[in-house]
């Protein structure tokens, strides 16, 4: 069976459209908290601006934006999953790797 090539935009917008959407659901919170004080808030609103930047990214004819917002991202994601490994894998780790790789995608294709 051949791929549908046809759906290459709808999925690429779908991923664009979940990570953002993953990203505000998760760090959302924390940024509206606004503690200026903890690393914690800092680190949730480079997620939040870089995965606004990915998903604007989408609009614009240079990958230039995507590139660098998914580079970003990717380097959040190894930095939080190594901040929270442990010796067994969890779910979490698992999501962080799923994302990582998301970002990696953007990486190498950019608005294509």
């Amino acid at each position: 069976m051949k791929p549908v090539k046809s759906l290459l935009p709808a999925s690429k917008w779908l991923l664009r459209i979940t990570l953002l959407t993953w990203l505000l659901l998760q760090h959302g919170q924390t940024i509206l908290a606004l503690n200026y004080q903890s690393q914690g808030f800092y680190l949730a609103l480079a997620f939040v601006l870089f995965g606004v930047l990915l998903f604007a990214g989408g609009f614009t004819s240079k990958p230039s934006l995507t590139v660098v917002s998914g580079l970003l991202l990717s380097l959040l994601f190894a930095y939080t999953i190594y901040l929270g490994f442990v010796p067994r894998v969890t779910a979490v780790q698992v999501t962080h790797l799923l994302l990582l790789s998301v970002c990696l995608y953007f990486i190498a294709s950019g608005n294509k």
